[in-house]
């Protein structure tokens, strides 16, 4: 298929866009934009890093003979935009039109994509040519998009359509102000100008909006990134090509490998032992073996090293051993369905100071697995690096949105208003008595615990924050929970917990997915990671 070109106009300015997919350039993308503006120039070049598509566009000045003889368009045209690349911010006629201009002839350019793909679709009886739409979060830092893309709308008179909620950019600028006015050069209230027209050409529907962020670039490059992976998406359904890109739904189950590990690569795994005066603490990550929930007895001969690390270590030997234990039943709940929905194999074994409390156990077990995935990831060279994933448990919907950055960062809107995970009253709990939370059944069993089994074998709500916030950051990693329904019921923050370990997890599958087409490339417009 031939690069796809296109060129459109507005006022004195014009532009030209070409664009290439990844499996026509053979999986070396280049991108080469000048708009005049270069803050826009460096989110169009996020459609190559994320969407797998290389964009040449340029955009200059019609001078006076081309707009005598609009017969002879582009013989005269792409005068520089000097004026636009440095020079005083006031007294600039030309940015609403380079907004215009280069988002028309960038939907031209990505509709031509589409309609060759799905062509090719068509033509091997392959993919989803019905379509659909796709979502995309992408987080950056605080800040992070939701993109809904429909590349072709049964509805006629959805085709063109953009919806932008994106305001206001940025928290630190002038109350009540719709945030700031510029980002570099970039006028910020032109943003959903660039949208509409570039809609207008590809003949989509989409919808842009901010769900959280406190910096403009933050928040103008996750949405740019958003769009670019939600078209991914769409050509991959087009074209049956496997990509896993869109944001899964409840029940999807963990990302299929597009691949098996190539031979000879390294082994994507990371074992770690640790032992300290408040734990002691056997994790094992195989980023590329199947999850299950226990293992076969090993076998004296198979399993002896020289010395024990934990008391289950000892008993894996001769009986069926859980993968996950941690002596804290309801953090065992919450790491089984992060493992489960992200499909890998995940051991965690470990003797704590449960006698003291729920926290050097919940923490110790969280930094140290976070620090195995860490290990484990590499370079992260070739990955999709992104997931999204939503998950359903009884009354409460989450969705995760991750990022495998090297960026630390970590945020949750989820309500954990009570103090125990599932309610649990420990202060109405005597020894041999009755247990009153609504989550009972799924924290205890018919016999209730003793008070002073309690100490230590629930986990508050604050631990549960922490479990999750250390496992991100140890990971240097970007995660963010968003509630998207909560019913509130007495013990609903066990119904919290559950389906965010679940969408964490379906997104940590997608986002650990090797995609050969990127050829070991890391998808960042920066061609690395930070450090």
């Amino acid at each position: 298929m031939a690069p796809s070109l296109s060129r459109a106009s507005s006022g004195a300015v014009i532009a030209e866009a070409q664009v290439v997919t990844i499996e026509d350039a053979d999986g070396k993308l280049s991108s080469k934009i000048g708009t005049g503006i270069c803050f826009l120039d460096h989110m169009i070049d996020q459609f190559t890093s994320h969407g797998m598509v290389g964009v040449t566009l340029r955009c200059g000045l019609a001078d006076a003979q081309d707009q005598a003889e609009p017969g002879t368009l582009g013989k005269h045209c792409f005068a520089p935009l000097c004026d636009y690349a440095t020079g005083p911010l006031a007294g600039r006629p030309h940015d609403r039109d380079i907004c215009m201009a280069c988002g028309r002839a960038l939907g031209l350019a990505l509709r031509l994509v589409a309609d060759e793909v799905a062509k090719a679709s068509s033509a091997s009886g392959q993919g989803d040519e019905a379509g659909g739409a796709e979502v995309f979060c992408c987080p950056l830092d605080e800040a992070f998009a939701e993109v809904t893309l429909e590349l072709s709308p049964a509805d006629e008179q959805r085709r063109g359509k953009c919806t932008a909620s994106l305001e206001p950019y940025g928290r630190f600028a002038a109350p009540g102000s719709s945030g700031r006015q510029w980002v570099g050069r970039y006028r910020t209230e032109l943003t959903p100008v660039f949208w509409s027209s570039l809609a207008g050409a590809l003949q989509c529907d989409v919808s842009l909006r901010k769900v959280r962020g406190s910096n403009a670039h933050h928040q103008l490059e996750s949405t740019f990134k958003s769009f670019a992976r939600a078209f991914r998406a769409s050509l991959d359904r087009l074209a049956a090509g496997g990509g896993c890109h869109g944001c899964a739904l409840p029940g999807s189950g963990p990302a299929v490998p597009a691949a098996p590990p190539a031979p000879g690569s390294e082994p994507r795994r990371a074992e770690r032992q640790r032992t300290t005066k408040e734990t002691t603490i056997e994790v094992r990550v195989d980023l590329d073996s199947p999850w299950s929930f226990a293992d076969e007895p090993l076998g004296f001969a198979a399993a002896w090293t020289g010395k024990w690390s934990t008391a289950t270590k000892l008993k894996a030997t001769v009986q069926q051993t859980s993968r996950i234990m941690t002596g804290i039943k309801v953090l065992d709940l919450v790491l089984v369905e992060f493992a489960k929905a992200a499909g890998i194999e995940i051991v965690i074994h470990c003797d704590g100071d449960r006698h003291i409390d729920d926290h050097h156990t919940a923490e110790d077990v969280s930094i140290t697995l976070g620090q195995c995935f860490h290990e484990a990831l590499g370079d992260k060279a070739g990955l999709a690096r992104m997931g999204c994933a939503e998950a359903v448990h009884g009354g409460a919907r989450v969705r995760a949105v991750l990022d495998l950055s090297n960026r630390p960062h970590f945020e949750s809107d989820l309500p954990l208003d009570e103090e125990y995970v599932g309610a649990v009253d420990c202060a109405n709990v005597s020894p041999g008595g009755s247990q009153p939370p609504a989550k009972k059944a799924k924290l205890e069993s018919d016999q209730a615990a003793p008070c002073d089994a309690l100490c230590g074998a629930v986990l508050s709500c604050e631990m549960l924050y922490h479990v999750f916030n250390s496992l991100t950051l140890e990971m240097r990693s970007t995660c963010h929970l968003e509630l998207i329904k909560d019913e509130g019921a007495a013990g609903h923050t066990l119904d919290l917990a559950l389906a965010a370990a679940s969408a964490y997890g379906a997104a940590l599958s997608r986002a650990i997915r090797v995609d050969p087409r990127r050829r070991g490339a890391v998808a960042s417009s920066k061609g690395t990671l930070s450090k």
